[in-house]
């Protein structure tokens, strides 16, 4: 007899009833309802999830009715708690809740049901069938519930090891980036990116939805604002609330992506004034003592590029003007900044910002003069292991974004000789003008009278 092979089963999908525990289910259904998103974090580490995840959610554990339909998706970290977090996002929220009862010649919601500590996943021949008779009960939301699960199934993410894709995500970052200084819902945004041309895609202006920025007024603006850098082969896109915020993002997406040895993001923020240049250098997985693990290699490229900053910021420190009102308050008046990223992993979340190190210029300059820059097979080399002070993506955009950081008008020649240096070695700029009201008193900060 021929030896037996195994064959691999790939069962149908299906996905989780979900309850929370009674004091935290008002608190999560208002979050669902308002914000359109909540968070919950589970019992252990361990449990398998997919990268995306269906559940309905029990807005009542005494009657064990279903009121609401999420994606669930896979958070970064556990803060601390051991527990896996999950964000509860794109909910469909039914306009009456669907009793335990009208289910029960199908399941009983009761013994099916999953909470933080005890996760199960209803059985693939019975998660169609509840779907099927939720849709009959609540028609209503039967064409939301089709999107949903749709959405389950969409790729959001940009994957790949090639130099023209990992600009793409180094360009994506920066939109993303530059949609949270100016406080515009990023989230939507980077959820919208068509994976499915991204071989056609000349940046990523081409895969977001965005406007095209016909505006010449506009453009005009920012052309004085970048003082000649913009030209007519540009590309322009603009996000906008339409009311009081928007961010104008200008790339040259004539010259192929797969021949850019890397992206600068050049952002002015209007309100402040103020630019800062953020320089993407993707790291990559090696293996230490420590295990494997995330770093850059520094090469001769940094090295030349960091001798012009240090001379382009000496200049800039020369040529500071005194700060005259409030806005023009700095921590310090450099505009550089570099972000060591990781290159795409299969736990990115299709909405979020890509993880890594965001360090300035002057910081940088001192890390690599200590031995803790030593790689353990030679070099100098930037990551997690040796690097534990560095800015996250939240701490640099609220940096950023309150114009803590960058230089006044009269640092940009030196700046804009950085990039020029730049684009001659290689490099492709991206230009961003953030519009955002300021802060004008402590409430609107935030603070609240106790």
């Amino acid at each position: 007899m021929p030896p037996s092979r195994s064959i691999k089963v790939t069962l149908p999908y299906s996905g989780f009833v979900l309850a929370f525990e009674p004091k935290r289910t008002p608190k999560i259904v208002e979050r669902l309802s308002v914000e359109g998103e909540a968070v919950e974090a589970f019992s252990a580490m361990d449990w398998k999830f997919e990268p995306r995840e269906l559940a309905l959610i029990v807005f009542d554990r005494n009657q064990m009715s279903i009121g609401a339909a999420v994606l669930m998706e896979r958070m970064y970290g556990s803060g601390g708690t051991a527990k896996l977090k999950m964000r509860l996002t794109n909910p469909v929220i039914f306009s009456k809740p669907v009793e335990a009862e009208s289910v029960h010649e199908i399941l009983s919601l009761q013994r099916h049901v999953s909470t933080a500590e005890n996760v199960q996943r209803i059985t693939p021949d019975l998660w169609p069938k509840l779907i099927t008779l939720l849709k009959t009960l609540r028609p209503d939301s039967a064409t939301a519930l089709n999107q949903l699960f749709a959405e389950r199934d969409k790729e959001r993410r940009l994957f790949g090891d090639g130099d023209r894709l990992l600009r793409l995500v180094e360009q994506r970052d920066c939109v993303g980036l530059t949609l949270e200084m100016a406080g515009l819902d990023r989230k939507t945004t980077l959820r919208s990116l068509n994976v499915g041309v991204t071989d056609k895609a000349r940046s990523i202006l081409d895969l977001l939805d965005n406007e095209s920025l016909h505006e010449q007024d506009a453009i005009r603006h920012d052309e004085r604002v970048f003082e000649g850098l913009l030209n007519g082969q540009m590309r322009h896109g603009v996000f906008t609330d339409g009311k009081d915020r928007a961010v104008r993002i200008h790339v040259y997406d004539k010259k192929p992506l797969e021949s850019v040895l890397g992206i600068d993001l050049l952002v002015f923020q209007e309100a402040y004034q103020s630019f800062i240049l953020l320089q993407y250098k993707m790291m990559k997985t090696s293996h230490e003592k420590n295990g494997k693990t995330w770093s850059y290699l520094v090469d001769s490229q940094l090295w030349k590029q960091m001798e012009l900053m240090d001379r382009a910021q000496a200049k800039i420190y020369e040529k500071e003007v005194p700060e005259k009102v409030m806005w023009d308050w700095r921590l310090n008046g450099s505009p550089f900044y570099f972000k060591f990223c990781e290159a795409t992993r299969s736990t990115a979340r299709a909405d979020g910002l890509v993880r890594g190190l965001t360090i300035s210029f002057e910081h940088l300059t001192h890390f690599l003069s200590l031995d803790e820059s030593r790689g353990e097979q030679g070099g100098r080399r930037v990551g997690y292991t040796n690097c534990p002070r560095y800015l996250n993506n939240t701490q640099f955009v609220e940096l950023a974004r309150d114009g803590w950081i960058g230089c006044d008008r009269s640092g940009y020649e030196f700046v804009r000789g950085i990039l020029e240096a730049g684009e001659a070695g290689g490099r492709l700029a991206m230009f961003a003008v953030v519009e955002a009201p300021r802060a004008s008193n402590a409430i609107e900060r935030g603070w609240r009278r106790k």
